[in-house]
């Protein structure tokens, strides 16, 4: 017992079933109730091949040699239906393993080897052990791989090797039978000679029965390999997926999915043109002093997640977090046709949710939040930064300083949103000329940008009370 527990751990794994990871219960779970399914899908193709074979053995013996047979078809379809009353995944056991495989074997040896009792005129017994009765049992490992388990596989292979032996043996216990033990090459004999050995009805020749469950071995180790690779391939697939999520979890799935396909831990440097979008709540400092912090995370929460809602809506990427605000961009990792576009809808989503936001809270007599919002188009250099053991995925250029900036302009300018003549430049490209989506935006004559040397045209949508008519939502207005 302790040997084949070795030889099953060395080959399946610890513990497990072939599983990487036997502490993921989740993915146990899911593959013990794949094993369940591949039972009822075993159970109805017995059903199936047992009624081909009871038709088949009808019209080939005729009645009442084929009765015989019936008993044993109706037993390997019990068999089934047992296990699959028995193997479910709350009530599985390891018992059961060991036990069905070799019931199924020993009704299949037993149909193949033993007299039938409506037959008059037995052929002699050697006769039963013919190649192509070994097929079924090859036949019986193969289903067995349905399982999904190489546990399952090995074990059906065991049982068959097992049972055939004790077959064979039974066979030789018969009168008349002798065994014959000439392992040499026969194809020195004399013609005749070889085709009385060959065609001797009462020899069990070991030439034949050795080999033959060296094939039956060799098809069950290979499937039993195949299993597991089939299973490792399922589990790494699904630790793949794991890794996805928590990659998402802290960067946008734009950039995951370029980490992912990363060889190297820094990653090659790239230039794009991008639109860099920074929103912030206006005075939060003050709302965090006058509530717990556990009443701060929870507004906080509450704010990243309409904020991030409105990123990924429209196509753009999470860069990052930034205390009571966050940072976005669009058209990175990859430029896209509509990035100015993209990025204005999601700054009106913003403004949008926060006015939600801000209803939901004056019912409950909360102060209100503000938003504020600063968008710039311009020039991007992509990469991560960091050493071999953490990198941290960054944009960095002076778009990025200026969307920051037009973003803290928006206190002095009493504004919920500032654009930049780029971005205003570079979204009449994409539209053609229409300026219908800024039409409620005011604009500015050139404004001195902080670490700029040239001033700047600003569009902003200025604030309104809150409370006033004047803030009620508004549509959105179209980008076409």
């Amino acid at each position: 017992m302790r040997l084949w527990q070795q030889w099953h751990d060395l080959i399946c794994g610890k513990g497990e079933d072939c599983l990487p990871d036997p502490a993921s219960d989740r993915l146990n779970v899911a593959i013990r109730q794949e094993e369940f399914e591949a039972l009822r899908l075993t159970l109805g193709l017995r059903l199936g091949v047992c009624a081909i074979v009871a038709v088949i053995l009808t019209v080939e013996m005729g009645w009442p040699l084929a009765f015989n047979y019936y008993g044993y078809l109706g037993a390997f379809a019990f068999s089934a239906y047992l296990q699959m009353l028995l193997r479910k995944p709350d009530l599985d056991q390891p018992w059961m393993h060991w036990l069905f495989p070799f019931i199924d074997m020993a009704l299949l040896t037993g149909a193949i080897v033993l007299p039938n009792p409506f037959d008059p005129t037995p052929l002699p017994p050697p006769m039963q052990l013919g190649f192509d009765t070994i097929l079924y049992v090859a036949l019986f490992v193969v289903l067995s791989a349905l399982g999904q388990s190489a546990r399952t596989v090995l074990l059906t292979t065991l049982a068959a090797i097992v049972c055939w032996t004790a077959g064979t043996l039974y066979i030789l216990m018969q009168p008349g039978v002798s065994l014959s033990l000439n392992l040499d090459n026969i194809i020195g004999m004399p013609v005749p000679d070889r085709i009385a050995y060959i065609l001797d009805p009462w020899s069990v020749r070991l030439g034949e029965f050795l080999p033959r469950l060296i094939l039956i071995g060799m098809i069950g180790i290979l499937l039993a390999v195949a299993v597991m690779r089939s299973r490792h391939l399922i589990a790494r697939q699904v630790e793949s997926e794991r890794a996805r999520r928590n990659l998402s979890r802290h960067f946008s799935p734009h950039i995951a999915q370029q980490i992912e396909q990363m060889d190297d831990a820094i990653g090659q440097v790239k230039s794009l043109n991008a639109a860099v979008l920074f929103a912030d709540l206006v005075g939060f400092t003050q709302i965090a002093d006058d509530h717990t912090p556990e009443q701060t995370v929870t507004i906080l929460r509450e704010v990243h997640q309409r904020l991030g809602r409105a990123v990924h809506e429209n196509g753009g990427t999470l860069d990052k977090y930034l205390g009571d605000g966050i940072m976005a961009s669009f058209g990175t990792p990859q430029a896209g046709q509509r990035d100015a576009s993209s990025a204005l809808l999601a700054a009106r989503a913003m403004l949008r949710e926060m006015d939600h936001l801000n209803r939901q809270r004056a019912l409950l007599r909360q102060v209100p939040l503000h938003l504020a919002v600063g968008v710039h188009f311009g020039p991007l250099t992509l990469g991560n930064i960091g050493d071999e053991s953490r990198v941290e995925f960054a944009l960095i250029g002076e778009t990025v300083n200026v969307a920051h900036r037009l973003e803290q302009m928006t206190r002095s300018l009493n504004a919920q949103l500032c654009l930049s003549q780029a971005f205003i430049d570079k979204l009449v490209d994409e539209t053609r000329g229409d300026l219908g989506a800024v039409r409620d935006m005011v604009t500015l004559k050139p404004q001195p940008i902080r670490g700029l040397r040239d001033r700047m045209v600003l569009w902003i949508l200025p604030r309104q009370p809150l409370g006033s008519e004047a803030d009620a939502p508004k549509a959105t207005p179209t980008i076409h």
